[in-house]
């Protein structure tokens, strides 16, 4: 915090912009009131197409199904809409993406209250729509890659894949389709979609279809020449249906932006942009095309105030665009962006409830290291805080030379936004994260966030299939149970002794790691098994081409075609402030103090602490994490380091190490919910602590510079990635210029000391309480969960509690 704001960035005139004009607000109003609808149109055609393709390779098989998407899917123009695209006819309606595993499709139709993203909104799912979803499930029931890689992992590791999902400890997430997060969307601007065309055209003229080292490629590059030239139909849909709105339209005004919507749409994305209203409309079209792939969510909008900027300063330079258009033109945006809905397998809506990951970067470094902040980073900001959506979660890349004023006006829009937003990432950390695993530094300045905090170099590296869930919290358990799981009896683990028999700390250690060792070993074989057939019978052509090397390379994401393999998703762990904090109790109380037994301990736990509150009280009181203790903290780093260390010891199926993600969505109260007591004094089936550097719902006691000092003791960065970390501060911390001045402070001290990232709920205690009691009266109450917001009313009541028990600090 040492630069003055540069002068490009009129901060006064930003701040007097109206972005919730009436257009914009209707539309707002319009996706509120707006039901989630489960519709069966996608799931139906890619039925049809996998009917008429019987025979032919998977890469021209996956971009038939998408050009058939492209020609028929339903598409829609709302009223007053000035950016277009849909994923239904419905404001808030989206297919399951069937193809990947029928399980989602069948769960849907045998349901009598059918949910689409998480567990309290219930979704309208017609007869109609139900009898085609079921028929859809049928044909792909066996067949579709998710079920065939789970079968086959139970086949040939000999495991209960079931089981070990319903423990809640294993799950390959085969049952939700993977997401194709990244895609070049600067790219597709200034080139156009025709621009990628003519570069697979040059890479097909260096192939010879005939050698079999060819083939596979010239497979897929055409197929790749499919999915663009379906996308520019596609948007040609969208001009010849506003052409046919405008000519009934009776209203000059509106009739003229329809003319104008066909002739972006006639335009872009075949075209490079000309102007930030096609830049924004090419993007959109991309965006949602690339949805409608794969049917998943995440798809990421990446550094946003980077690639249109260009677009933003010419037409403002030129007079062509006032900051008030532009502002009204980002919250047309803003809008689509929260309709974006995916349907979810219940697992998934457990684990990540509300959620879609439309990830969103801005600030940072330009590849010469020089500060990349621009008066859009600052537009986008004042958007976020006028909109008040959940979409798209936003990170401000923090650097030494990022101004004052510019963090000032980010501490005001999450004290405005309530519900942490923009979150606040360390730009230093990851980019030298990425320098660690070869990225040179120049890409390596242009990393971005995607899903719950993980960090990628930006459009050169994909997720080729969704990451395993491994959670050492249960693992935990498990080792205080001989490997048994309390919870169904079932013998999960390795048989790794009675606890009531253990005698120190160490044996309690050890039995806790080789049951980690087990599962992680289990998951990793399943991991390498999930993604070959996934590379088989699965393939995303457009998402793929896309992507940074996969038309070079003549290769989908599937099969290896970004530029960085060494960013796969690896595991996926949660729970490490339960597990720490139970080591520390035990240390303390068992094996130091000698105040209770190991068989009254177990005694206690297995009791769920009924008639046992006293001891639950002693345990409760032991040294916690997150309090700057020592004591506590030593144990919260050595399992998180001992495990992460465990994890590189294993190979992706690219051959490099394991990337561990302590990440967060809503996956602590998923683990919890399989999870009986513990000794840290937590009952049974009660979340566990949120995201990951996070202490324990009100155990952190010692004030706001005493968890940052918790938290940064040790480099948890090493080997992995996504150490999510929350904190909830008074809203009173940020109404006075002194205040802000502190709040930044802390993330400063935190960065400096090597944190990665952290994000804020200010909305206060006394609001959330009658958010939960009333909740009719704050339908628009926004509530940071982990790597996104959402509305509180939306969240189930186990997930509202948990957040609630989040200690609140004032800075």
């Amino acid at each position: 915090m040492v630069t003055a704001v540069s002068e490009k960035i009129n901060i006064d005139e930003i701040n007097k912009v109206n972005v919730l004009t009436d257009r914009v607000k209707k539309r707002k109003d319009e996706f509120l009131a707006a039901k989630e609808h489960i519709c069966a149109v996608r799931s139906r055609l890619v039925v049809e197409s996998w009917k008429e393709t019987e025979g032919e390779t998977i890469a021209i098989r996956r971009a038939k199904l998408f050009k058939k998407i492209m020609e028929e899917n339903d598409i829609a123009i709302r009223d007053g809409e000035l950016i277009v695209g849909s994923q239904s006819k419905y404001v808030r309606g989206a297919s399951p993406g069937v193809e990947y595993n029928s399980y989602v499709a069948f769960e849907i139709a045998a349901s009598e209250k059918p949910k689409a993203r998480g567990v309290v909104v219930e979704a309208i799912l017609s007869e109609e729509d139900r009898k085609l979803l079921a028929e859809a499930a049928e044909f792909w029931k066996g067949r579709a890659p998710g079920e065939v890689s789970r079968k086959r992992v139970q086949e040939i590791l000999g495991v209960d894949v079931d089981g070990l999902d319903e423990a809640h400890i294993v799950d390959w997430n085969t049952r939700f389709s993977p997401p194709a997060r990244k895609a070049d969307y600067e790219k597709v601007i200034n080139h156009g979609l025709n621009g990628i065309i003519k570069e697979i055209r040059e890479e097909l003229e260096k192939l010879d279809p005939s050698v079999w080292e060819d083939y596979p490629k010239w497979e897929f590059l055409n197929a790749g020449i499919t999915c663009c030239e379906a996308v520019i139909n596609y948007a040609k849909r969208y001009a010849k249906l506003a052409r046919e709105l405008a000519e009934k339209e009776s209203d000059e005004v509106r009739k003229r932006e329809l003319e104008e919507i066909a002739e972006r749409c006639e335009w872009v994305p075949a075209n490079p942009a000309r102007t930030f209203h096609e830049a924004l409309q090419s993007f959109w079209l991309i965006h949602v095309a690339r949805n409608l792939e794969t049917a998943a969510d995440g798809e990421v909008p990446g550094r946003m105030d980077q690639y249109l900027y260009p677009f933003y300063e010419k037409d403002i330079k030129e007079g062509r665009l006032t900051r008030q258009e532009a502002a009204e033109l980002l919250g047309c945006l803003w809008v689509k962006l929260n309709e974006m809905l995916s349907v979810k397998t219940l697992v998934f809506r457990q684990q990540h409830q509300a959620s879609h990951f439309q990830d969103t970067n801005i600030c940072g470094v330009k590849a010469d290291g020089t500060d990349a902040t621009n008066e859009l980073s600052v537009l986008i900001l004042e958007v976020v805080r006028q909109m008040k959506m959940p979409q798209p979660p936003i990170y401000l890349r923090y650097h030494k030379d990022i101004s004052d004023e510019v963090l000032i006006k980010a501490a005001e829009t999450n004290r405005d936004y309530g519900g942490g937003s923009p979150a606040f990432v360390n730009d230093t950390v990851g980019i030298l994260k990425l320098m660690d695993k070869g990225v040179p530094l120049a890409e390596a300045r242009d990393w971005i966030v995607t899903a719950c905090l993980a960090m990628d170099p930006n459009h050169a590296s994909a997720i080729p299939t969704s990451p395993v869930s491994f959670h050492s919290t249960k693992a935990f358990e498990l080792a205080l149970h001989n490997g048994v799981d309390p919870k169904t009896g079932k013998q999960l683990g390795p048989a790794t002794g009675d606890a009531r028999n253990f005698k120190s700390y160490d044996e309690v250690y050890d039995a806790f790691m080789k049951q980690v060792k087990y599962f992680s070993e289990i998951a990793n074989k399943g991991y390498g098994i999930v993604n070959r057939i996934h590379s088989e019978l699965y393939c995303t052509p457009f998402a793929s081409v896309l992507l940074d090397d996969c038309i070079k390379k003549g290769k989908s994401i599937e099969n290896g075609g970004t530029r960085y393999l060494q960013f796969g998703p690896g595991w996926v762990d949660r729970g490490f402030q339960n597990i720490a904090d139970s080591l520390t109790a035990m240390k303390k109380l068992v094996f130091e103090e000698k105040k209770v037994s190991m068989s009254e301990l177990m005694d206690a736990i297995d009791a769920n602490f009924e008639g046992k509150e006293d001891l639950r009280q002693m345990l409760l009181a032991a040294p916690k994490y997150g309090n700057d203790d020592d004591y506590a903290d030593d144990a919260f780093n050595t399992v998180s380091m001992d495990i992460t260390r465990l994890g590189h010891e294993y190979k992706d199926p690219w051959g490099y190490p394991i990337t561990i993600s302590r990440n967060g969505a809503s996956g602590h109260w998923y683990v919890g919910m399989a999870t009986g007591a513990l000794p840290d004094g937590r009952k049974a089936w009660e979340a566990i602590g949120d995201a990951a550097l996070s202490p324990v719902q009100g155990m952190d006691v010692k004030g706001p510079t005493a968890v940052i000092l918790s938290a940064s003791k040790v480099y948890h960065q090493e080997y992995g990635f996504s150490t999510v970390f929350n904190m909830k501060v008074t809203p009173s911390t940020l109404r006075t210029r002194e205040g802000i001045r502190k709040f930044l402070a802390l993330i400063k001290t935190y960065f400096d000391r090597g944190g990665w990232h952290i994000q804020f709920n200010a909305m206060g205690q006394e609001v959330l309480l009658d958010a939960k009691k009333h909740p009719e009266k704050h339908k628009d109450l926004l509530v940071r969960v982990a790597g996104y917001s959402a509305y509180f009313v939306e969240l189930s009541e186990a997930v509202q509690d948990e957040i609630i028990a989040r200690t609140e600090h004032t800075v």
